[in-house]
């Protein structure tokens, strides 16, 4: 009994890391115009396996925040997922605004699967080419891919006049060796590496960084590279449960 507070810190870490912080839905902005006219939804790794209270969370948001446009990065499949309510999630996702979205890597061996499912849904899939959208009075060019080792591919926007030029990858990995493509547009999006999902300051990146799958300057959040931003989004979701200081995210854009 008198390592009870012991056990108690322990019981309340666990399930703080499996349990409450995979269910905090935290929100980030970004803005790109004086006076906003449009306003974009940015999310990825969802990485549905079955109904969780963050899936609710999400829709719930994006209905309060009035979006315009969806773009999802990639990822929605794990190990388990249970495809007919992931059917039905971006399903719902399709009727709140037009969904814009990227292969993931779990996507990479399942990509006639997930085109005939995005297809039957309405989603709009940008994998190595590029979209020009008009929202209201703006105009915007969406380029999408997996991963930087996509580029030789990419149908990349036509030169013209945009309000807002979007580039869509999945994965950031080596991004900072292709800052000629990145140069090209205002704000970079990006996702893959969760934050860390289990975020320990420098000792998450180091380790992450010898990986195969996190390799690259860019790893979590908001960076600034000449006129280009990049953002890396921690995600939804996890391939693998819990988080810890690295809570699930929206990004919302405002141009």
């Amino acid at each position: 009994m008198k390592h009870w507070k012991i056990w108690l810190i322990v019981v309340g870490i666990i399930a703080y890391v499996f349990l409450i912080e995979p269910n905090i839905l935290t929100i980030e902005r970004l803005t790109f115009s004086e006076e906003p006219s449009a306003k974009i939804a940015f999310f990825a790794d969802i990485h549905i396996w079955t109904k969780k209270p963050i899936h609710t969370h999400l829709l719930e948001r994006l209905v309060e925040e009035g979006v315009d446009l969806i773009l999802f990065g990639g990822d929605v499949l794990s190990p388990y997922t249970d495809m007919e309510y992931m059917r039905s999630y971006f399903s719902e996702l399709a009727r709140i605004a037009p969904v814009f979205a990227v292969y993931g890597n779990w996507e990479e061996s399942e990509t006639e699967v997930m085109e005939k499912i995005y297809e039957e849904l309405g989603i709009n899939v940008v994998h190595t080419r590029s979209a020009v959208i008009q929202i209201a009075d703006k105009k915007l060019g969406l380029t999408g891919t997996p991963s930087h080792h996509y580029f030789s591919w990419t149908r990349f926007l036509p030169e013209d006049n945009y309000d807002l030029k979007i580039l869509m990858v999945h994965a950031p990995n080596l991004l900072e060796e292709h800052m000629d493509i990145l140069d090209m547009y205002d704000l970079v999006l990006a996702g893959h590496t969760h934050g860390g999902q289990f975020y320990i300051p420098w000792l998450t990146e180091t380790i992450l960084k010898t990986s195969r799958g996190f390799s690259g300057d860019f790893f979590r959040g908001h960076y600034d590279t000449n006129e280009t931003e990049i953002y890396v989004t921690r995600g939804v979701g996890g391939w693998f449960p819990g988080r810890l200081a690295s809570p699930p995210e929206i990004v919302f854009i405002e141009f």
